[in-house]
Order: C-alpha cells, then structure tokens, then sequence
C-alpha cells in the first residue's frame, strides 16, 4: 500500500489509499463504480462534459455515489434530502476544487475561489456587496437598456435570413452590460462581427482550467502552458484599462447570464404555448413602448420563465463544500472531515420528490401564484448557497428582464434547424451547443429610446420667494418619533431616511440613528420606526449589540414603547428570509411594546421591493396620525439643525449625515493611461488626524455627479447654470436648507441623477404639477 500512495502522491499530489468507501459501523455504504489501480474512477468521466457522466452515474447509482478522482475522494449528491443537511453552513462550508482551483492563478482568492476562511473574500464581499444593492441595481436600468438595444440593432441589421449563434451575441451583451454598469467601459462588442479578444481568451481559459482539473498532476507539470499564460496576460492586459475588479465579474457573471438567456431561448422554442404567453404578457404590459423601470414588477410570466429555465438548466450546475467535522448525513452516510462533497444541482432540481413526476419537463406554471414562494429550502439554488451565493443576483436578474422583454416585443424567433435537440458544451458553466436561431423583426417595434419626450417648461420660478418655514418652537410641538435602522447594502438605511424626511409633513418631529445607537434606550414618548434588514439571518454590522440586547432581556422592560418594523430581505434564502425583522417585532411585543402596525416585508429578489415598501408607508402614516391625532400638511418646515460651519469644506457631509466624513490632503493623483484608453488614475492622499485604515474597512468618499448629467438638467429644465436657490425642509433632509445655495451646487452633490424615478417619485411630480 506504501508504494501505491507513494506513486498517487506522485501522479496526483496526495495519496488516495484507505478506505475504498465511507461506511464505518452500522453506517449505509456510499455506493461507487468499480476501480481501476492508480487511476480508480478517472476514466468514467468525460473531460469534455463531466455534467454527462454524472447525469449517467445519477441514473445508475441513484440519490448518492463516491467517486475517486485525481487526489480526492468526492461524493456527489442527487437529491433535495441529502442536500438541504449538506447546505447547512453550520455542519459544513464551501471548498474550492477543480476548475475553480485552477482560475486561482488568475484572479487569486477572488469572491468565488476564495478558501473557506480567507480574510480577502471576506474584504471583498463587504465592500462589494452595497454595489449590487437594489437601489444601486435600479440605477443601471439606463445602461442594461442601452446594451440590450445595441443587441437589437445588430439582430436588425442582419435581418430574418441570417443565423444567429445566441451563446456568442448573448455572451457579448453579458460581458458589455458588465463592463459598462460596474466600470463605465464601454467594450463596444456589437460594433464589429469578430468576437473580443477578451472573451475568446476568457473561453479558452475556462476550458483549459476545466481540462487541466481533471488530469494527472506529473501531466500537468509536463504539458506545455504557452497558450495558457498568453490568454492570461491578454487578459490581464485588457483589465488593467477596466479595473482590477473586471475579470472577476466578467467570469462570475457574463458566462452565466449569457448561458440562461440561451437557455431560456431554447425552451421557449421548444414550448410554442410557453412562447406566446411571453409575447402576450410583453405585448399587455409595454403597450408598445420600450421597457421602463416600472414595468419590471409587471413581467410574472417572464420571472417564472427565468426561474423554471434556471431550474433546469443551471450555467452553473454543481457545487462544492466540506464536513467541519466527520458527518452524518441523514443518519444514513458517514461523511468524514475533508471528504469533498458535491450536490449536483442539475439534478436536485429534478428531484421529483420536490417537483413531481414531470420534473424533467420545462413547465413555468410550477413557478406562478406563490408555488415558487412554497418550494422547500433548498429546492432552487442555481446562485449558490448562503454566504458564498452569488451576490450579482439581482444584476442578473434585472439585466436578463430587460433583454428578454425587449427581445420578444421586436422579434419572432424560430430554430435554425427545426430537428436540432438540446447538445451541451462545459467549461466552468454550461450552455447550447450548435444552437441557432433566426430573428425576424415584428411590424411597428417601438423606438429605442427610454423617456423619448419633448421638454415641457419648467414649473419653478426660480426668483420667487420660498415659502415661510416653521420655527424651531414649532418643530417642538410636533410628536417626537425615532426612525432607526439596520443596513449593509445601503436600502434600509434610505428607506429610514425618506420615513424622516416625510415626518414634519405629517405632524412628527422625527430622528434617526442606527439600531446600535438606540441600544438600551428606545423612547417611550412617540412612535419608533424600524427599518432593517437580514444577512444570511444575521443582523447589520449595524444592528448586531441592538439584536443582542433585544434577545436578553427578560419581563418587561419595554413597556411604554410604540413601534413599527419593516424588514428588507430575499425570499430565494429562503431559511433565513426576514429573520431578524420577525425577530426584532416578536422580542419587542414579548417585552412589553406595543406593536402599532403589522410587520412590512420587503423582497430584494422580486421587481415589488420599492412598491411594497410604498404601501407600507401609506398605512404607517395612515395609523399614525389615527393614534396621535396629527394632521398632514405641505407646508415646508425647517429642521433644527446643530451646526453649520461656513468656509470648512464640511457643509456638504453635514447635510448628507456623514458624521464620520473630514477633509484628506491629495498628495498624488497621476494618470496611468495613454491618451488612446479610458483614463485611470493612481490617487494617493493624506488621511486627517485621528483617521486609521485598515484592511478590509470601508473608505467613503463622497462623490459628484458627471458634470454631463448635471448640464442635461439644465437644459431639460430651461435653467440657468447661475441659478441660486433656497431649500426650506419639513424634516430630516440631506439637502442643504435655509440658506441661498447654487442650484448646480445641489444638482452636483446632494441629489442622485443616474437613478430611475420610482413610482412615488412620479406620483408627488404629478401632484406638483396639479397644483401649479
């Protein structure tokens, strides 16, 4: 036995002798195919296409099976049973293997091969992570549009005769979309017919990375990387014009998107009623018009395309983790510390004790009138499981809406080749192989363009005195009220400030402040607002010493407080969805509060999230001035504010709640690019006195709007680029008041023009305009 773990750990890079199974005592074997010496169960698996063979061994070997690759023991799983114990993070935590393993000399320890442990994921995900928040994800609907219209134009322009690859056009728009909502890169792909460089070193890398984890370690060693190294350097080349974080979501993300739309393109071909209710639902809802923000939460069909297409078709179809400790899963199969574990999520997603009989079929009504909502935990997971899910979600999500909506209203799809059945192709995802369509445009497509309208004239008179403002005196005969929250991403936290900014008008003087800082001392005077969030069923960084406190009190000790709670979540998390919301409302009830409206919930993961929180506010404003007998009003007050420092530089982080914010010294700002590329910069600058920095802490710096978007409201406006303001606020604002200000001083740094206008915005716009 010596002399075979001597020539494996040569061959492979560790020995794989000792027990040939994972049955101890009274304990089910795992089954496994029969072995061969050295090699043991490597030649029963294709290279090409893995998902093949596993799919064979599921047919053969059932629910579970070992398997002995080069260096491991991996056992795959097959069913929801097994694998909802196997996803507990409690019992056990992701593992990086194979191809995921050979990407680490690209990327490093990057969001998605990043060791369990390792302290540079966790920097990453905590400064990623408000990026992909639903605000933010609103505020690139503009440029998803923008990509997904160049689509359109080019599929024009060929016109119905010409064959369409969609992996490839669907991977350009993916890698675009990318590039230009998380860099401001515009990579231009549709304006020439050969494929970016990028993405063809990209593909070869994946695939080469995919080769290269199923080999012998001495084969390796002995193959030549030439082409491996160029790809990376290319690669590496482009990134560097882009942003060092490009190529991680440019692997994370464009090679599954482009993979689910063509998915979903290919089920849509092969289910005619499916196709038309897409059409029928686009043609209902867009009435003719390009998409716009506020249709997303109006496409339910789409949304159940999407899923069920994901459902069957995961881009990416496994995943990996590891036992802390020697493990049984369902009391059934000893799984020992180390053993790779490997649900297949191909196929747990078929497993018709979940789905039924007619799992194998594509059918989206499985998904609609709250089935979706009703699936076991566990039971849909094509973005991962828990902390290390994918967290470009809801980026995907929205992108894949927009481009699907705006497909089916311009064009009719048929196959190339009408007899063609679904063939795969594998690198580190799945998609199509030799698939092709043919588009043919429909009769009276709308233009596209977002918000085609021709300029009104403005509503303001600019020159005329602001309305009087209410003293301070008068702000203190208002209901005193607390507006607390608990935020990450950034969406509680805005949604707490718009319940403050929204108080003076409705008869209360409010005040917010995080969870934390209510710690121990929430009023009894007045109604407190709690907006917050879960995390993997964790508290906010901001809410945890409030969440604790709240868990360890014992009798009473919050009678006399009044509340309210709405929770931010995801429903596809389904076991920790709203937890710490419901959490927060139930312990505040059992220690005496009094509970002054039902629990709102808000899903991150549905198009509802910022209508729902809409509704919510209705009825909280609503109870409110029932139990406290107020009156609501348009009349413009002023907050009382502290402090305001003229001529310091700080002016504009007072009014925006920056407490924290002070002035650095630029000590070096130099451009890295030629004249030819998109410039980037190398900034460094002197932090002011008593500021530390460490790794893995967030640096905020306050931004401006592109001097461009700021001179378009202008002009869209009629205004003069000299105009001065004065701003008199009925609450909590971040706008600066009671003071002449620049309007272009306010319009750079204190309001946001990239995002979309919501539906509340547009509803106070029209009342504006009624009543002038």
């Amino acid at each position: 036995m010596f002399f075979v773990d001597l020539v494996s750990h040569l061959i492979y890079g560790q020995p794989i002798s000792g027990e040939t199974g994972l049955s101890r005592g009274n304990y089910t074997p795992i089954p496994q195919p029969p072995t061969i010496p050295l090699l043991r169960n490597a030649l029963q698996i294709d290279k090409k296409l893995p998902y093949e063979s596993f799919r064979l061994l599921h047919r053969q070997y059932g629910e579970i099976y070992l398997l002995e690759l080069p260096g491991s023991r991996v056992v795959f799983l097959n069913s929801h049973r097994l694998t909802l114990e196997a996803l507990d993070e409690n019992t056990f935590h992701k593992a990086i293997t194979g191809g995921l393993l050979e990407l680490r000399g690209l990327v490093g320890d990057a969001l998605f091969t990043a060791h369990h442990g390792e302290h540079n994921w966790e920097i990453a995900h905590r400064i990623l992570t408000p990026a992909f928040s639903p605000a933010n994800i609103k505020g690139m609907f503009g440029d998803m549009f923008d990509i997904a219209s160049q689509l359109v134009l080019k599929w024009e322009r060929y016109g119905p005769e010409h064959i369409i690859i969609p992996a490839e056009d669907f991977t350009r728009l993916a890698f675009d979309t990318v590039a230009l909502c998380t860099m401001g890169y515009r990579v231009n792909s549709f304006y020439n017919d050969a494929v970016q460089p990028f993405i063809v070193s990209m593909a070869d890398y994946l695939l080469e990375a995919q080769r290269r984890a199923t080999i012998p370690s001495v084969v390796k060693a002995l193959s030549s990387t030439a082409k491996w190294d160029a790809d990376r350097a290319l690669m590496n080349e482009i990134v560097s014009k882009g942003g060092e974080a490009l190529i991680t979501f440019m692997i994370a993300g464009h090679e599954t998107t482009s993979g689910m739309l063509t998915f979903i393109t290919y089920e849509l071909l092969k289910s005619p009623a499916s196709y038309a209710k897409v059409r029928e639902e686009v043609d209902r809802v867009l009435q003719g018009k390009p998409i716009q923000p506020e249709h997303l939460s109006k496409l339910p069909y789409i949304v159940a395309v999407m899923r069920e297409a994901l459902r069957l078709h995961p881009p990416a179809p496994v995943i990996a983790v590891t036992p802390y400790e020697d493990t049984i899963l369902c009391g059934e199969y000893l799984v020992p510390k180390g053993t790779i574990v490997v649900p297949q999520i191909a196929r747990i997603q078929r497993d018709p004790a979940v789905w039924g009989e007619d799992a194998e079929k594509f059918k989206p009504e499985r998904m609609l009138d709250g089935k979706f909502e009703d699936l076991p935990p566990k039971a849909w997971i094509p973005f991962g499981n828990g902390a290390r899910a994918c967290i470009g979600r809801p980026f995907a999500w929205q992108e894949a809406i927009i481009a699907l909506a705006t497909l089916f209203q311009r064009f009719d799809f048929v196959m190339a080749d009408e007899r063609y059945n679904l063939t795969l192709k594998q690198t580190l995802t799945i998609k199509p192989d030799n698939f092709h369509i043919r588009a043919i445009p429909r009769d009276n497509a709308p233009p596209l363009v977002i918000g085609a309208t021709s300029a009104p004239k403005p509503s303001i008179n600019v020159g005329e005195a602001a309305p009087a403002a209410l003293s301070n005196e008068e702000m203190e005969k208002k209901v005193p009220m607390a507006v607390l929250y608990g935020s990450n991403t950034g969406s509680s936290e805005a949604f707490a400030q718009r319940i403050a900014s929204a108080a003076a008008s409705n008869g209360f003087n409010a005040r917010i402040a995080t969870l934390d800082a209510a710690t121990g001392h929430l009023p009894t005077i007045g109604p407190t607002v709690i907006i917050t969030a879960s995390f993997e069923g964790e508290p906010a960084d901001n809410a945890g010493r409030f969440v604790q406190d709240l868990t360890t009190m014992n009798d009473t000790p919050l009678e006399g407080v009044s509340y309210a709670v709405f929770g931010c979540g995801n429903r596809d998390w389904a076991l920790t969805y709203q937890r710490i919301p419901k959490l927060i409302d139930e312990k505040m009830e059992a220690a005496g509060a009094k509970r002054l409206l039902e629990r709102g919930e808000g899903d991150a993961a549905g198009a509802e999230f910022f209508d729902s929180f809409d509704a919510w506010e209705v009825k909280l404003w609503e109870t409110l001035s029932t139990i406290y007998h107020t009156t609501s009003t348009n009349r413009p007050t002023e907050e009382e504010l502290v402090v305001k420092l003229y001529g310091t530089g700080m002016e504009r982080a007072i009014s925006l709640r920056q407490p924290d914010a002070a002035l650095g010294k630029v000590v070096e700002n130099r451009i890295l690019t030629s004249n030819a590329e998109q410039e980037k910069r190398h900034i460094e600058f002197e932090l002011p006195e008593n500021m530390t920095y460490n790794a893995g802490d967030y640096l905020a710096i306050l931004p401006t709007n592109p001097p461009a978007s700021v001179r378009r409201v202008f002009a869209r406006y009629k205004l003069s680029e000299e105009a001065m303001i004065t701003i008199n606020a009925s609450g909590a604002t971040t706008l600066p008041t009671g003071r002449p200000v620049e309007l272009k001083q306010v319009l750079s740094g204190y309001v946001e023009l990239s995002q979309p206008a919501s539906k509340r915005n547009l509803e106070t716009l029209i009342e504006a305009a009624d009543e002038a």
